[in-house]
């Protein structure tokens, strides 16, 4: 069965459909504009996968951060991705960014360094579709990591077990998966590693050399040995398995789905841009089961609703709503990243982003920040064929008739303007908008 789980999927005459489409630029990226979704429509899912896929984001948009980071103002940094994310951007590459982001989570309230910060998340975007086994091997020399959890303080004789620990428990095996006694010979590993000035540096006369037990085996493990003893743990390739599986497929992850993504790691040496290919083109990915099966997370949420509408968004406006809705980018609220799922729902989170989605229908209240087009995205018609342009838009993979009753009467008055903007508002404020 878990097989057949990642077997291409051949679409029938009609399934890949405009719901198909959007499901995939949901999933793959941050949503799709108006025009994205009819060229997928015409070229077909292959060849929007492949763009997906090939698709880059412009050097000089990368390096337009570089002379604001002097100011070391994070809400430059903030903005800076936010824009990526939001265009321009490589959809696919921002996505897996942010995906690393919160697996490796790292926080600016400690590290105290936006240039480390973005260093950081220049290794997710160049490296997040590589080989997760290299990835996890430039985290553990990453600046702002060994700043994060504490590897100056780790040395000889005096071990820190904090990056140890949360090696074994968050990043790759999970709690259940190691010993008590891994963790403290783990990190007698890790020492020796620190920081000097930006740049990451090891101090041989910090570093235990002796013999250490990890996972049972006996030996002088250096750093990059510890590393290679722990993804050679079968739980390693499961805990990856499911971190992909949650941020492309669904949270309610099943076993037969961790078991066909880790023969597809394992297949593909541990490389995730194939594994993502397999992943993204399979019946499980476009399976009811797969389907609104995730409650966006704020940075998504946004960036998804701003492209359905065509909407142009300050990115440091973007970034803030995101930030009030409970992400803000670079600042992870612990080690543990974002627990997202139903915890982006509460009532302080509800209202701020039923405010920012409002907002963006109504075009925002700060001239020059949010500007949508409604008539341009939805065309000159009223009642029927308004209510038609608006579910095509946002919601075109719903059938709730009783949602489609409510937007009519919604549009029943004589302001098209205004009609435009309440129905807006009415879809992108409905649960099943934030259900990705």
């Amino acid at each position: 069965m878990s097989d057949e789980l990642l077997e291409p999927w051949r679409p029938t005459a009609g399934a890949w459909d405009r719901a198909a489409a959007a499901h995939l630029y949901r999933r793959a990226g941050f949503g799709a504009t108006p025009a994205e979704l009819e060229r997928a429509l015409e070229v077909g899912h292959e060849a929007s996968l492949e763009q997906l896929f090939a698709e880059r984001t412009e050097p000089a948009l990368r390096a337009s951060i570089r002379p604001l980071l002097a100011a070391g103002e994070l809400e430059l940094l903030q903005a800076w991705w936010m824009g990526l994310i939001l265009a321009g951007g490589a959809p696919l590459h921002e996505r897996m960014t942010l995906v690393w982001h919160d697996l490796f989570a790292t926080s600016n309230d400690k590290v105290d360094d936006v240039r480390l910060m973005h260093a950081q998340n220049e290794l997710f975007r160049t490296q997040g579709l590589g080989d997760f086994r290299a990835l996890l091997h430039a985290l553990a020399r990453d600046p702002a990591m060994l700043v994060w959890l504490d590897g100056d303080s780790n040395r000889r004789g005096h071990a820190n077990e904090n990056f140890a620990r949360e090696v074994l428990e968050l990043f790759t095996l999970g709690i259940g998966n190691y010993e008590e006694r891994d963790v403290q010979e783990a990190a007698r590993a890790f020492s020796g590693w620190g920081t000097e000035g930006r740049a990451s540096v090891f101090r041989a006369a910090q570093h235990d050399d002796g013999e250490k037990t990890l996972f049972a085996h006996a030996g002088r493990w250096s750093s990059d040995d510890a590393l290679d003893l722990i993804l050679a743990q079968p739980a390693c390739a499961r805990h990856v398995a499911r971190v992909l599986l949650e941020a492309f497929v669904g949270s309610e992850v099943q076993e037969p789905w961790i078991a066909a993504v880790v023969a597809e790691l394992v297949r593909c040496e541990w490389n995730v841009e194939r594994v993502l290919r397999a992943l993204l083109s399979s019946k499980l990915f476009f399976s009811p089961a797969a389907r609104r099966a995730r409650i966006a997370g704020p940075v998504e949420l946004v960036a998804v609703a701003a492209r359905a509408l065509g909407a142009r968004v300050a990115p440091r406006r973007a970034a803030r709503w995101a930030a009030e809705m409970g992400q803000a980018l670079f600042r992870p609220p612990s080690v543990k990243g974002w627990d997202g799922g139903r915890a982006w729902i509460h009532s302080g989170s509800w209202i701020a982003r039923h405010n920012a989605l409002v907002e963006l229908a109504r075009g925002g209240a700060d001239e020059g920040e949010v500007h949508v087009d409604l008539a341009l995205v939805l065309g000159a018609g009223a009642g029927e064929a308004l209510a038609a342009a608006l579910l095509e838009r946002l919601l075109p993979d719903t059938a709730d008739a009783e949602l489609a009753a409510a937007l009519r009467r919604t549009l029943r008055q004589p302001d098209l303007e205004q009609a435009r903007i309440a129905g807006a508002a009415l879809l992108l404020t409905t649960p099943e908008f934030q259900l990705f």
